[in-house]
């Protein structure tokens, strides 16, 4: 029973909101914002809008497609590198854990399990006629 309480415990600690996400001390949740976000794995800069709740930001990319990633820091202090850990196919969990599906060379249907890595980092960049 007592691992039980354990679990139920740090499952409800890893969901609970973070503070919200914000800049010069006011809060941006929930605004989506014009956004450029550079990824550390292929090295393409992309167009996007960036939607922050807590310590999660969504990007919206121009193609249709979406990411959501785990913010470095909530407290923004320069829009010009907003740092965050993603990966596609996988959903952040908590501030270390990520779940989904990821990507598969053997094709064998694999679940991946994993934390951040450099490969997973975007670094976010607001785009000046965002209204902060």
């Amino acid at each position: 029973m007592k691992i039980l309480a354990l679990v139920a415990s740090a499952l409800l600690a890893v969901s609970l909101p973070a503070i919200a996400a914000e800049y010069q001390g006011k809060t941006i949740d929930g605004k989506r914002l014009p956004a450029r976000a550079y990824s550390y794995a292929t090295g393409g800069m992309f167009e996007a809008q960036v939607e922050f709740r807590g310590d999660l930001a969504t990007l919206y990319f121009v193609n249709g497609g979406e990411l959501a990633i785990r913010l470095s820091q909530p407290r923004i202090r320069d829009p010009k590198n907003i740092v965050g850990y993603g990966r596609v196919g996988q959903l952040p969990l908590g501030r270390a854990l990520s779940i989904g599906i990821g990507t598969d060379p053997a094709l064998t249907g694999g679940i991946t399990l994993g934390g951040s890595s450099l490969n997973d980092t975007w670094s976010i960049q607001l785009l000046s006629d965002s209204p902060l």
